[in-house]
């Protein structure tokens, strides 16, 4: 919404490709996204394209506007170079990554995931392959250590709005002349699925009691790993307390962290509770009962399937935490 808002505000804005409307809520209601909405308020044409080759039906159409450039911004689908190459300045994509540096549909978990200590925003003309067209501007924006991605991702269109139009009247003018990249710098990222926040109780249990992780769970925590990390995550000084902290910041508000946990009856004649265990919230502290400095991860929020989330005291309150376990 900022992009279009300083689209709208500095520019002739023709039009809105946007994503066709989906279920919402309980009832699945067929709604209209935000951006349609705007369009819809503003008087302007809008396309929803359900995939890229109905994006590529829209040619003729959207050849007979004229267009000077097409602006990109967290759209989430392939664009065909036939689509991206036809206005007369070509088109600009917005990705928050310090190219070609975490390339993909993910790049914002990725730099929470690895702990790094700025994020950054690419503005790149687009080419066929997936980010890898030149650079015209890299901005970058300091960490404080505490940002999930929801929180991050609205810092960083809010900044990318705010440089939007001085990047296309430079651009337009020639004061900003395309970079190629290094393509053997490249790193890439994946789009993550609700299976990739799963964390197995028994090392969630670890992190908490800040228990170290044997030679074998270390290995199997890093062949498990569904998702591509620096190695440098996984070396002797490793803690799973402080990268679980990190996942829950990465993956908020999606997929989410999660573990599954049996909520042992003590009605002997009701079978036992298999629930998944949603960690909202956590944080870091010092374990200072260990022979060796560690880290013990505390969590704050937690949501058990079908409940509201309600604090990590309150539900050990409801929960002996020590009797959770995966068994029967």
């Amino acid at each position: 919404m900022p992009i279009l808002n300083v689209l709208i505000n500095n520019f002739n804005l023709k039009g809105i490709i946007t994503a066709s409307d989906k279920p919402v809520g309980r009832k699945q209601i067929l709604s209209p996204s935000p951006v349609k909405q705007f369009a819809l308020s503003h008087n302007l044409q809008y396309f929803t394209p359900s995939d890229k080759n109905q994006l590529l039906t829209l040619y003729n159409k959207l050849n007979s506007l004229n267009i000077d450039l097409f602006v990109v911004a967290d759209y989430g689908m392939i664009i065909p170079e036939k689509i991206f190459s036809l206005p007369r300045h070509k088109t600009i994509n917005i990705h928050f990554s310090r190219l070609p540096e975490y390339r993909g549909p993910s790049p914002v978990q990725y730099t929470i995931l690895n702990g790094e200590k700025s994020a950054w925003i690419s503005f790149m003309l687009m080419a066929k392959d997936l980010d890898t067209g030149d650079i015209l501007k890299q901005i970058e924006f300091s960490l404080q250590g505490n940002e999930t991605s929801g929180s991050l991702y609205t810092d960083l269109f809010n900044i990318a709005a705010d440089n939007l139009v001085g990047v296309i009247n430079d651009y337009i003018k020639g004061e900003l002349k395309p970079i190629p990249q290094d393509h053997t710098k490249a790193t890439f990222t994946k789009m993550f699925n609700k299976e990739d926040g799963y964390i197995p109780f028994d090392l969630l249990r670890k992190a908490i009691d800040a228990e170290p992780l044997n030679h074998e769970e270390r290995k199997k925590w890093l062949f498990d790993n569904k998702f591509s990390i620096t190695n440098s995550q996984f070396s002797m000084n490793f803690q799973l307390p402080i990268f679980i902290e990190k996942m829950i910041r990465a993956f908020d508000p999606w997929p989410g962290v999660w573990t599954i946990i049996n909520l042992k009856s003590q009605n002997a004649n009701r079978k036992s509770d298999i629930k998944r265990l949603r960690i909202l919230k956590a944080h870091l502290e010092p374990a200072t009962d260990n022979l060796q400095p560690t880290t013990r991860l505390i969590l704050d929020l937690v949501q058990l399937e079908g409940k509201k989330p309600v604090a990590w005291k309150q539900f050990c309150q409801g929960y002996d935490f020590n009797s959770l376990n995966l068994k029967d």
